[in-house]
């Protein structure tokens, strides 16, 4: 199957992310590294990311912040 081909799988699965050279991992393990690698690959930077639109800014520490126990234990302050 090539590239194109694969791409054209919609939805993805399984056989062929395995295909495209992808290993099974949890979807917080791919959000972290798609994080890394919008910081260049500087990992001390996706501490201090400031795009806080980004879809993925919540989940850059690669910890699901809105799990029942977190979103409990959250403080939010507004400043607004």
């Amino acid at each position: 199957m090539n590239r194109e081909q694969m791409a054209a799988t919609w939805p993805p699965n399984a056989a062929v992310a395995a295909l495209a050279g992808h290993e099974p991992r949890s979807p917080m393990s791919a959000i972290r590294e798609k994080c890394r690698d919008c910081c260049g690959g500087q990992v001390g930077e996706i501490k201090a990311c400031q795009a806080v639109f980004c879809a993925l800014w919540p989940f850059r520490a690669g910890i699901h912040p809105y799990t029942a126990a977190r979103r409990e234990k959250a403080v939010v302050e507004r400043d607004f």
